[in-house]
């Protein structure tokens, strides 16, 4: 099973659609990938099962539910403090952010969709 980060520097990033780079975990094994595509085909062709991020707009969250992908919204903070929480079962999401959460329309973040 992969798990992809949504990562900026050592923090989680903020947003999905303005994230740059993922951290992807499989086995125990960490890897840090930049993102030079559109988000939902970069997690396909890396065969990711689970998306742990921040914000993210509901048509993202409805197209990667779509694409089989199973999405931990809501996360905040440093990234190791979360790869141990999510490696030890305890990591829960927090409050999912729409694109209206953050003043934009729908697919307007930075075009990753």
């Amino acid at each position: 099973m992969i798990t992809a980060i949504a990562a900026e520097k050592d923090q989680i990033s903020a947003t999905l659609g303005k994230t740059l780079e993922f951290v992807l975990l499989e086995d125990r094994q960490i890897r840090r990938i930049p993102c030079r595509e559109k988000i939902p085909s970069f997690l396909q062709k890396n065969q990711v099962e689970i998306l742990v991020c921040n914000g993210i707009g509901n048509c993202m969250l409805e197209l990667l539910n779509s694409l089989h992908i199973k999405v931990i919204p809501g996360v905040d903070g440093k990234l190791p403090e979360v790869i141990v929480k999510f490696q030890a079962g305890a990591l829960r999401p927090g409050e999912c952010c729409s694109c209206a959460d953050h003043g934009m329309t729908c697919g307007a973040c930075s075009g990753n969709f």
